[in-house]
């Protein structure tokens, strides 16, 4: 096979493109399968599939805009476009840019998608440009939405600066601070959307003293640092812990659920950790939902139905969250997926006030039901989404309307009243469909008002 010409780097091309454009977007496209793709086939191929995605982008951009191929500018494993349009018509170039990275390329015989990702920067009307700010404002723009996974696409602003300083931060101290015995933890309730029944909580992980931030912050970090399978390992210790603490207790303890990043998900060690946090505190696997979102699809198909055939082997239950949200999923793909469960993007909720909206939540529900997936909403704020989700058959549900995150200490309290106020619910639901809100949200609150008694 020939080899490629090289593509124009960015740098020494961007001055002179940016000069012609008198304004209007610079887009930075990543491969998020790139590293996969040349790992697997052969590294001498980086050039030439490089190469073929950047002839599949001029095509796309010629189609719309009477762009040539020189105007795909390489930097590093990134390709550079600059469009004349800004706001939402960059934003729709640069989805368009990437959806067309979803179909086969050919390289060398073999044809296989490279999915993309596009991050954005604002070419200001008039003035000096300065290349080099505005490649810095894309490529963090670009990083972040390989982070957030295939598909998507980001335009910088000041907050997202903030932002990577933060985590910079956050590793930084993360590095100099020895791990401690356990992150801390706090709940985030789950109940019946019918009977108001505690069903659950999602864990809210968290680095003690607050210094790594909550939540997902804490595992993006660690991933960053290279200390994924150690933190994550301590996460799924911390939560046997709890459980086995409550049911010490004599404390009917519902299904806890932990979000793991991608990166985790790709690990071989999931598997193992998982069983270890399990044995060692003597628990069915039945009490664990491990749950991931759609960028952990982009890693190897095969392995990761392995881990996922593995885990629920053990009793433990698989949810896919987000479900709704920037990455779609197809019928197909979720049919080949061993998923127990679908957690709702809590941004469908935010549309239901629209007809489209309306109708995407429901299609989405639909599916899910389709394959006989149990259904979560998650962020659900008012009566009128409650009213909703129930009509649709929704399963259970999460949000600002059912509770605040609790501490470990509250928790225990709800779970203390959850089992007579689950029987007092069943007993005032009977006979009731029509009463909006209170009996899907009556057993959680009833319990919540005894434990701040």
């Amino acid at each position: 096979m020939d080899s490629p010409s090289p593509l124009p780097c960015a740098d020494s091309r961007l001055h002179q493109a940016l000069e012609a454009s008198g304004g209007g977007t610079l887009v930075l496209v990543g491969l998020p399968r790139l590293d996969e793709i040349v790992t697997t086939l052969g590294a001498g191929l980086r050039e030439a599939v490089l190469q073929a995605a950047a002839e599949r982008l001029a095509q796309t951009a010629g189609g719309e805009t009477g762009l040539s191929a020189a105007t795909v500018l390489r930097r590093g494993d990134r390709l550079a476009l600059v469009c004349a349009e800004s706001g939402d018509e960059a934003a729709q170039r640069a989805r368009a840019w990437v959806l067309a990275l979803e179909a086969p390329l050919e390289v060398a015989g073999q044809r296989f998608s490279t999915g993309g990702c596009a991050g954005l920067a604002r070419i200001d009307a008039g003035g000096a440009h300065e290349p080099q700010r505005l490649l810095r404002q894309a490529d963090r723009a670009c990083h972040e939405a390989m982070r957030r996974g295939r598909g998507s696409c980001l335009l910088h602003d000041d907050a997202m600066t903030q932002q990577a300083l933060r985590r910079l931060r956050r590793e930084d101290t993360l590095h100099r601070q020895p791990p401690p015995a356990a992150p801390e933890l706090r709940f985030d309730l789950q109940a019946d959307m019918c009977t108001g029944a505690l069903t659950g909580a999602v864990v809210l992980p968290q680095w003690p003293g607050g210094g790594l931030g909550e939540h997902h912050d804490l595992l993006e970090t660690a991933a960053e640092a290279g200390r994924l399978p150690e933190v994550g390992a301590l996460l799924l210790q911390a939560v046997g812990r709890q459980i086995r603490l409550w049911r010490d207790q004599g404390l009917d303890v519902p299904g806890l659920s932990v979000e793991l990043p991608a990166a985790l998900w790709r690990d071989r060690a999931l598997v193992s950790m998982t069983l270890d946090a399990l044995v060692d505190q003597g628990l069915p696997g039945g009490v664990l939902t491990l749950q991931m979102d759609a960028a952990a699809l982009d890693g190897e198909p095969g392995a990761l139905r392995a881990t996922l055939r593995s885990l629920r082997a053990t009793g433990v239950r698989i949810g896919l969250v987000r479900f709704g949200g920037e990455r779609a999923l197809s019928l197909a793909a979720l049919g080949r997926l061993p998923v127990d469960e679908l957690t709702l993007d809590a941004g469908v909720l935010s549309r239901l006030g629209h007809r489209d909206g309306v109708r995407l939540a429901a299609a989405l529900i639909g599916m899910g039901r389709a394959l006989g997936q149990r259904i979560v909403a998650e962020g659900v704020r008012s009566e009128d989404q409650l009213d909703f989700l129930r009509s649709r058959h929704c399963d259970e549900f999460q949000g600002p309307l059912l509770s605040r995150p609790l501490d470990p200490s509250t928790m225990t309290q709800v779970l203390m009243h959850a089992r007579i106020q689950h029987r007092l619910v069943m007993d005032s639901h009977v006979g009731e469909p029509s009463t909006r809100g209170t009996t899907a949200t009556g057993g959680v609150r009833a319990a919540l008002t005894a434990a701040a008694g």
